[in-house]
């Protein structure tokens, strides 16, 4: 039965011997057949873990009002606050659901205006926005500014893996990441009381847009991936990061690597009267990164499928369709 492995990756992080080709065995495994694992020994310190949850926490407890301060101007602007109204994750799939039970928060690597210079390509705006802060809490800013350089470090160690995985050059993704476009989302799942609306969800079945993203989650149920036609569980691991791949990676790949539908539900018994926290970090190509078929995952019998697509169309694109599916 396919299932959710994890992946020590310490030892290829440590640069001990052979011990990067093991990790990329096992992705390669993951990512053909779940698209989903879990990393441990990522070095990702638990304190700094925590502490993003809990300065997220006092924000999204702040009153609506205040929030609404720090909420995007337009649908172009995605940045900053979108709260419980705002999003549906299974219209991105054509699916008329009610709004996902959830409030985000959100952020980019671009309030460095050399970045934004380096990043900005032809209708890249809304991709290289700056972000939108809020005034309280004062420590919300430089902790989560602390995780994204933490997480973004962590996504180019685990480039070399993913190319070893492919058969490809360990440099081979460096210069197509060189401008990444990255996102980190504070998610904040408010406790639910009563009976939620017909097919509502905490975030509703989806796929990501991207090539990767990285989950740290509270140790409280929800998150599950469609397996075979069945809805399982996403294991916990204590100190662990989930790692899903998106559907850029997998057009990338030829559909030999898969992006995989996910949803949060709401939890039963106690759980769901309780509030749950979850920070993904969306790694993602540069704006102007041309996706073609990496030409290891060709074969006689698997012809290239795809024509190439720039990223940051392919990502907005999908980003726009999520906004406009209100309910």
């Amino acid at each position: 039965m396919i299932s959710v492995p994890t992946v020590d990756i310490g030892p290829a992080l440590a640069g001990e011997p052979g011990a990067v080709a093991e990790a990329a065995r096992a992705l390669d495994e993951a990512c053909t057949t779940s698209g989903f694992f879990v990393i441990t020994g990522h070095g990702v310190p638990p304190e700094l873990v925590e502490d993003v949850m809990a300065q997220g926490r006092r924000f999204f407890r702040l009153p609506f009002e205040d929030k609404q301060r720090v909420a995007p101007p337009g649908p172009e602007h995605y940045r900053g606050y979108l709260g419980m109204d705002t999003t549906s994750l299974a219209a991105t799939l054509g699916d008329e659901v009610p709004p996902d039970l959830c409030e985000s928060f959100n952020i980019n690597r671009f309030d460095d205006p050399a970045a934004r210079e380096r990043a900005y390509v032809e209708g890249a705006d809304a991709a290289v926005h700056p972000n939108l802060w809020p005034e309280e809490p004062a420590e919300l800013r430089p902790v989560l500014e602390r995780y994204y350089a933490v997480m973004e470090q962590l996504c180019v160690d685990l480039l070399p893996i993913f190319a070893g995985a492919l058969g490809l050059p360990s440099t081979w993704f460096d210069d197509k990441m060189a401008e990444h476009t990255a996102l980190l989302l504070l998610n904040w799942y408010p406790p639910v009381s009563g009976t939620a609306r017909p097919a509502q969800l905490r975030r509703g079945a989806h796929t990501d847009y991207g090539a990767f993203t990285i989950v740290a989650a509270e140790q409280i149920p929800g998150l599950q991936i469609l397996l075979d036609e069945t809805w399982v569980d996403v294991p916990a691991v204590p100190g662990g990061l989930v790692v899903n791949l998106g559907d850029l990676m997998a057009r990338w790949t030829n559909d030999r690597w898969v992006s995989t539908l996910h949803r949060v539900v709401i939890p039963g018994g106690p759980d769901q009267e309780r509030d749950r926290m979850s920070v993904p970090y969306f790694f993602q190509p540069s704006y102007g990164a041309l996706i073609e078929t990496i030409p290891t995952t060709v074969t006689e019998d698997r012809p290239s499928r795809y024509e190439p697509v720039m990223s940051g169309k392919w990502i907005t694109a999908k980003s726009m369709s999520m906004l406009e599916g209100q309910a």
